[in-house]
């Protein structure tokens, strides 16, 4: 995490898996932002994904190719490769 917090790869929108960041308050700050466009007038647009089986249905060495490209390397990458070959 440190590698990624200090290249700023996650987007600030980036709740989970993250330190002081939770489902708790991801929908915290999405009932603040539907609140402050409602008083606004302004248009509210929303989009449900459902990621349930994410690692299912990801191509695993498409995602071991965009880690390398984010120069996450040695021990995590060898450890992330373990925890995905087992499952292909």
């Amino acid at each position: 995490m440190k590698h990624i917090d200090s290249h700023n790869i996650l987007t600030d929108a980036q709740y989970g898996f993250r330190k002081r960041r939770s489902c708790e308050t991801q929908l915290i700050q999405t009932v603040q932002d539907l609140a402050r466009n409602i008083d606004s007038a302004g248009q509210i647009d929303v989009i449900l994904l459902d990621f349930s089986k994410a690692f299912d249905k990801v191509l695993h060495q498409r995602l071991l190719a965009k880690l390398k490209f984010y120069r996450i390397r040695n021990n995590l990458l060898k450890w992330i490769t373990s925890f995905l070959v087992a499952r292909e």
